[in-house]
């Protein structure tokens, strides 16, 4: 829904991944861990506390979506009450949404100034690859040369 109201708005989506999401979570519980084989350890001990998410953790998706969503948070997006991956700002009139999928970010919006803002300010706080103006996503086909409003799967 959020891909046809920005093609039938004429709205600018931009595409965003995050480089190694997944490692920028803080764990909020003890998680201990054992050392890779021939890794030496102080004091004889064989396993260390994780401080941060890694990859293959159980938990790692979960950390990374709640370093993104306190995040986004904090600079002024709110969360759907609908759909849990769609944040929404708001301002003078003027609205951005990002659409999250684990670490792939849709940005899209009524002006152009506030979606380059909003990328800054992910890119100031996670590595991102900016993939510019998005033409296919999760499967779905956004570019439209013949500047028809329409999407296909």
């Amino acid at each position: 829904m959020i891909i046809a109201g920005a093609k039938y708005f004429g709205w600018p989506m931009d595409q965003l991944d995050v480089v190694t999401a997944f490692l920028y979570g803080l764990m909020k519980e003890k998680v201990f861990c054992s050392v890779p084989e021939g890794v030496e350890l102080d004091d004889g001990f064989d396993c260390v506390e994780l401080l941060k998410a890694i990859y293959g953790l159980k938990q790692a998706s979960r950390v990374w979506n709640e370093t993104f969503d306190e995040y986004v948070r904090s600079i002024g997006f709110r969360v759907s009450c609908y759909e849990p991956c769609l944040y929404i700002k708001v301002v003078d009139g003027e609205c951005v949404l990002l659409l999250v999928y684990v670490d792939d970010v849709l940005v899209t919006g009524s002006s152009a100034e506030m979606i380059a803002e909003v990328k800054h300010q992910l890119k100031s706080r996670f590595e991102m690859t900016d993939s510019g103006k998005c033409s296919f996503i999760l499967g779905i086909e956004t570019a439209n040369p013949l500047k028809v409003r329409s999407t296909s799967a």
